[in-house]
């Protein structure tokens, strides 16, 4: 037996709209006559008691009228595709419409049928036909979709190596001389007394400067040089109350809560503690700062609630790995166990246009007031390197919610 012979035993759900009552009985009695006998075949004659019957019921494939009392023309079929964008769509067109039944298929039909001229036999072939063409069509925009991205992240990945070089380069050219004005601006203050107050704020603004300047060489030297790792067996939990410890002067400072839900059962991992203590301190102050910011933009009579949870679990990845994007998906294999780490805000999240650029290195939202925009292209390479994963979304109610995943 042919796989297209298969292929026709299966049982199917249909959804007949069709407003002529007799056009309907003649659909239903063909597809009784013809599908198997757990196949599921819904009736109605307007668009929005088909709205009902698509909220309660998952089809297959939907046979619509082109001419009903609530829908005229292609509008049904455009509420359809957006309704349902994984269901197949034939038309059901009349007698002497057959060009606006080709012009369907342009706007996202899959077939059309003519009234009073398809058997039982074509009615059922129709809507096999149908079905398959419209998982094809679905898996070909995923696979497109896929290689758009691929394709995106392969431009990054050489953008990133290029700057990589350029920041290792210039980082260590501008470190001696940012040294050497440190040191001078350190021996004038400790050397030279004057009674001027203005003296003494010029040195500090000059040596504030000069440390803010020796940071972003930091950051530039992390982003460029994170081959060497020092892994050892430890325990994440440890990492996260030591990073915790860090920033806790932040976090009182900006009247920050923190909830954590560590589990006591999560496996011993090999990583480099130093490098994932600094991804996980990049993630609470871009937390912290975010609902700083979100805060001082309310209302003074609605304080709001500043919160960062963390989460620690050992999980089973599913067998299609949807939980991983893709980028990472060549780390982890299907249904393999892995440890995560999310680190959820209650800030404002992260606006649409900007949640696909925050792995940019050099983006930031926070360049006015001294930021550089590697912290989370940082953390990413510390992921990657770790054979990981890190991944940033908004929260389903409010904030962002941070997600690290190790495999074990």
């Amino acid at each position: 037996m042919s796989k297209l012979e298969i292929s026709f035993k299966r049982s199917i759900a249909v959804l007949v709209i069709e407003d002529n009552q007799v056009d309907r009985r003649i659909l239903h009695s063909m597809l009784t006559k013809t599908l198997t006998k757990d196949s599921v075949i819904k009736a109605t004659d307007s668009l929005t008691t088909a709205e009902n019957l698509l909220n309660e019921h998952t089809f297959d494939v939907v046979i619509l009228d082109l001419n009903l009392p609530d829908s005229k023309g292609t509008k049904s079929l455009d509420y359809l595709n957006k309704k349902c964008p994984r269901t197949a769509i034939v038309i059901n067109t009349g007698a002497y419409d057959e060009d606006l039944g080709i012009e369907t298929l342009r706007e996202g039909a899959q077939d059309f049928l003519v009234k009073g001229k398809y058997s039982s036999y074509i009615l059922n072939k129709t809507l096999h036909y149908a079905i398959e063409r419209k998982r094809l069509e679905l898996e070909l925009k995923e696979a497109n979709r896929q290689l758009k991205e691929t394709r995106n992240q392969l431009i990054q990945a050489e953008k990133l190596k290029v700057i990589g070089g350029l920041a290792s380069g210039v980082a260590h050219e501008v470190r001696n001389p940012l040294a050497t004005i440190l040191y001078g601006v350190t021996f004038l203050s400790k050397q030279i007394k004057v009674d001027n107050p203005q003296y003494q704020l010029v040195l500090e603004n000059i040596q504030e400067a000069t440390n803010k300047a020796n940071t972003i060489i930091t950051d530039l030297l992390d982003f460029s040089s994170l081959s060497e790792l020092k892994k050892e067996l430890g325990n994440l939990n440890d990492v996260i109350e030591k990073a915790l410890l860090l920033t806790n002067h932040e976090i009182n400072k900006h009247n920050v809560q923190v909830v954590k839900n560590l589990s006591p059962v999560i496996p011993m991992l090999e990583f480099d503690k130093n490098r994932i203590e600094q991804v996980l301190i990049n993630l609470f102050m871009n937390a912290i700062y975010a609902m700083s910011d979100c805060s001082q933009d309310a209302s003074a009579s609605e304080p709001m609630d500043k919160k960062i949870t963390i989460t620690t679990s050992a999980v089973k990845l599913s067998d299609d790995l949807k939980e991983i994007d893709l980028i990472y998906q060549k780390n982890f294999a299907p249904s393999q166990r892995v440890v995560s780490i999310t680190v959820t805000d209650t800030g404002s999240g992260i606006p649409a246009d900007k949640i696909d650029k925050i792995f940019d290195p050099f983006y930031t939202s926070r360049r006015a007031r001294g930021g550089v925009g590697l912290g989370l292209s940082v953390c990413q390479n510390i992921m990657q390197i770790h054979n990981g994963c890190i991944s940033i979304a908004n929260g389903p109610s409010c904030g962002a919610v941070a997600t690290l995943i190790f495999p074990i």
